[in-house]
């Protein structure tokens, strides 16, 4: 572009890195026990993955211009459909010992940063894994000045791994979503794992709770006022602070249909000002468009 031209909106790129065998196991192992899927790794796959609330969620992010996924496909024949049908490019790891997981994890994370840098258009990167192995990515990602999501299964995924996300989404909640009203769905939601049934299952996150939503608002609007030096916060803003505190934070998953009414279940904390812009709201119990540091100054002689 010449550098007097008038700037042009470009619209945000998006790659999807699928770590398709994680999360295939975890809904394996969540409907025939813990150990099903190790024990018949090597038999051909029945499916558990829904691909298409994945897709609509990174879709909702930008216009998908890599959609990567890693496995043993030799075993995946079932699902050759879904994933001819979303245009997934199947990249093979053939076992190479007890290893075969770390060998592709490294080539998952190898491509992703390759792709950051050799493609100076992305912006936003997906992956789709419940392991702990990608917070190096992550964080190499956001380095480089891109936007990272996150998407594991409640219950499995490492918490290390969701707090390194600048967004992480459940697959339980993304499902639960992208289905018709008054439609069941085909398979229970995915419950925490016991704490006998994993090694890491203490390190392992769910969905937050009201409660620590209802912390994370409270701590972001207070933040914000004490920045801006007044009580009159961008509702949008907001949202974007509350996610950086907590990134797993989703209103939808805690029965709210849009943040406005997230905000509407904490009358006490939180008032609406008004829509312009977006909206603006203000914390309850000072005064609007002042912060504390405002209102405690003594006033002038």
């Amino acid at each position: 572009m010449h550098p007097h031209s008038p700037q042009r909106f470009e619209p945000t790129k998006v790659a999807i890195y699928w770590d398709f065998e994680n999360l295939h196991a975890v809904l394996a192992n969540n409907a025939h026990g813990d150990g099903a899927y190790s024990e018949n790794r090597f038999k051909p796959q029945p499916v558990f993955v829904d691909l298409k609330p994945i897709l609509e969620y990174a879709a909702s992010l930008g216009d998908i211009i890599i959609n990567r996924a890693y496995g043993n496909w030799q075993f995946f024949a079932n699902y050759r459909h879904a994933l001819n049908e979303a245009g997934v490019d199947l990249i093979q790891m053939f076992p190479r010992g007890s290893n075969m997981k770390n060998s592709a994890d490294i080539r998952m994370a190898l491509d992703a940063l390759s792709d950051v840098h050799n493609h100076p258009h992305l912006t936003h990167v997906v992956v789709i894994s419940s392991d702990s192995d990608f917070i190096s990515l992550a964080q190499k990602v956001k380095q480089a000045g891109r936007f990272i999501a996150g998407v594991g299964v409640a219950g499995y995924s490492n918490r290390f791994w969701s707090a390194s996300c600048n967004e992480f989404k459940f697959y339980q909640n993304l499902l639960a979503a992208s289905a018709e009203p008054g439609v069941a769905l085909e398979a229970p939601l995915v419950p925490a794992p016991t704490a006998t049934a994993d090694a890491d299952a203490e390190e392992a996150v769910g969905s937050p709770s009201l409660d620590d939503a209802k912390q994370a608002l409270q701590r972001a609007l207070k933040q914000l006022v004490d920045r801006n030096g007044e009580n009159y916060v961008s509702r949008s803003a907001l949202k974007v602070f509350i996610k950086r505190l907590l990134p797993s934070f989703d209103e939808q998953a805690l029965g709210c249909s849009n943040f406005s009414e997230f905000l509407h279940r904490f009358p006490e904390l939180v008032i609406e000002v008004d829509a312009i812009s977006g909206g603006h709201v203000a914390l309850v119990g000072q005064a609007i468009g002042l912060s504390n540091s405002d209102t405690d100054a003594p006033e002038p002689d």
